[in-house]
């Protein structure tokens, strides 16, 4: 890839990589992006500063900027895990956007072209064995069923075909789900000598750890190391007293939900996990009750979380069950692209 490029507009194009000094460009992009896809996933400065730096990620050579001058047109990010997924592939995960006002030029099949370009180079790099990899890459909002037939394409509706022409295809659905706070009383949920409590810093690890062993069964999950945990866990977007994880007598963290306030007023349950030998005893849900109950109390209008729309756990039914209902549909689209070496 030059240092410059030419868009079908002609427009000349800077290709250099994204540096922090990119965090209030990036952002901005990324909130035009969410208006014209109406997303509802606005981006904040804190937020993709702590993004841009996350350990394991190189900017200088795992992020590529389009640039028309000072104005940046689209951006791509690639992210290869260091662990296998639950299929023992490696799951490289290809983000980033295009300036609606600049879409259908090529930018974006260029920005395919590097990301998926590098995220092979990196995943050989990191995985000398020989084993099969994945390109994922998020398929945006499936359109509302209710809309009116001249309503204007929203989500998914630019970026699918290019998934489509690359050989991606849907391999998930994530469902959005909200509910109003205080909203209806929560049911009284036995905990059989169970510690439901707030999060301190000190089981920080021990939640690390729970999150491994209830996530080590679900589709294209991958071992979280701690370095990443930690951002995750002080993110400034984290509410820890909202946060609930269950302890047994010996202090084992049997289940925990991590939450956080992504938009103002709304709690957005981040994580939801329960180790695989404790599950079936109500633990998921006593914990998800006391985070709504601390949330309602604080005065936040509204809870929101993503759940697996095939969950084995029955995750979809729990929710409904606390008064959580469907708000929209999101999809993954995955490329298998075999062994790497």
């Amino acid at each position: 890839m030059t240092s410059t490029d030419t868009t079908h507009a002609g427009t000349a194009t800077a290709r250099p990589p994204l540096t922090l000094d990119d965090v209030p460009a990036v952002t901005a992009l990324l909130n035009r992006i969410d208006a014209a896809d109406d997303l509802g996933e606005p981006a904040e400065e804190p937020s993709i500063r702590e993004a841009l730096g996350m350990p394991g990620l190189d900017l200088e050579r795992d992020t590529l900027a389009v640039r028309a001058g000072e104005e940046l047109l689209g951006f791509s990010v690639v992210d290869v895990h260091d662990s296998l997924d639950r299929d023992g592939r490696v799951r490289c995960q290809l983000m980033g956007g295009v300036d609606p006002d600049h879409r259908r030029r090529g930018l974006g099949t260029g920005l395919f072209d590097w990301a998926e370009a590098r995220a092979a180079q990196l995943a050989a790099e990191r995985h000398q064995e020989e084993v099969d990899a994945v390109f994922r890459a998020s398929g945006g909002r499936d359109p509302d069923l209710d809309a009116a037939e001249d309503a204007p394409l929203t989500g998914g509706a630019d970026v699918r075909p290019l998934l489509e022409r690359r050989g991606y295809s849907r391999a998930r659905s994530w469902l959005v789900m909200r509910r109003e706070l205080p909203g209806a009383a929560l049911p009284e949920i036995a905990r059989d000598g169970v510690q439901v409590i707030a999060p301190e810093d000190s089981r920080a690890e021990p939640t690390r750890l729970a999150h491994l062993a209830a996530f080590a069964d679900h589709w294209g999950s991958a071992p979280v190391p701690p370095e990443r945990w930690a951002i995750w866990w002080s993110s400034h977007t984290s509410r820890r007293a909202l946060s609930s994880i269950a302890l047994d007598a010996d202090g084992t963290v049997l289940a925990y939900v991590l939450t956080s306030e992504d938009k103002p007023g709304v709690l957005h349950i981040a994580l939801v996990g329960t180790r695989p030998e404790a599950r079936g005893r109500g633990l998921a849900r006593a914990v998800i009750a006391r985070s709504l109950a601390a949330a309602a109390e604080a005065g936040y209008a509204s809870a929101e979380l993503e759940v697996d729309a095939e969950s084995l756990t029955g995750a979809t039914r729990l929710y409904e069950a606390l008064g959580f209902a469907r708000e929209a549909v999101y999809g993954t689209y995955e490329k298998p692209v075999g062994r790497l070496v």
